[in-house]
């Protein structure tokens, strides 16, 4: 299965996460890692995997990055554009050939409300995408990490559970 796994992270824990789903789903099936900022183009993907962080218990935004910049993230991090841009400029795909979808956020806060992976999963069905699984959050311990322990091993579980629901 042909997967893109879209990120953005400040703190680089999104992207640890990231980089143990495409790990997961790169023993068996084609990945593309991608950063959000680099407007990654949804091509063949048969599956399209997104994560981000979570600012204030939604999508980071201009004004969060800085306020991640001020708190220690990368300051070349934070000056990208992120997941909510990339949503912006995505177009709605054809019902005969659209892909799967899944969400992913990373937070401090246990519990889904505001969970940035909730509001992504609505963006995509609005898109056309056929999204599966339910949205996973994964823990980081202070605002900057750690990830909590096991997060990384979580992640890859429920990568490979993915790839069963998009057979």
């Amino acid at each position: 299965m042909r997967t893109l796994v879209v990120y953005e992270s400040m703190f680089g824990n999104t992207a640890a996460v990231a980089a143990a789903i495409a790990r997961a789903l790169g023993s068996t099936d084609a990945v593309r890692l991608e950063l959000a900022d680099d407007r990654p183009a949804i091509g063949d993907a048969e599956l399209v995997i997104v994560g981000s962080p979570t600012h204030g218990f939604a999508l980071p935004s201009r004004l969060s990055r800085r306020a991640a910049r001020a708190q220690g993230a990368d300051a070349s991090a934070t000056a990208r554009a992120g997941v909510r841009e990339w949503l912006g400029g995505l177009a709605a795909v054809r019902a005969d050939s659209a892909p799967f979808a899944a969400t992913f956020d990373v937070r401090q806060a246990p519990g889904a409300v505001g969970a940035p992976s909730h509001r992504v999963r609505r963006r995509l069905d609005g898109l056309g995408f056929r999204t599966i699984g339910e949205p996973a959050s994964f823990r980081v311990g202070p605002t900057a990490g750690p990830l909590l322990d096991g997060e990384l091993d979580r992640a890859a579980a429920w990568a490979e559970g993915l790839r069963g629901l998009a057979r």
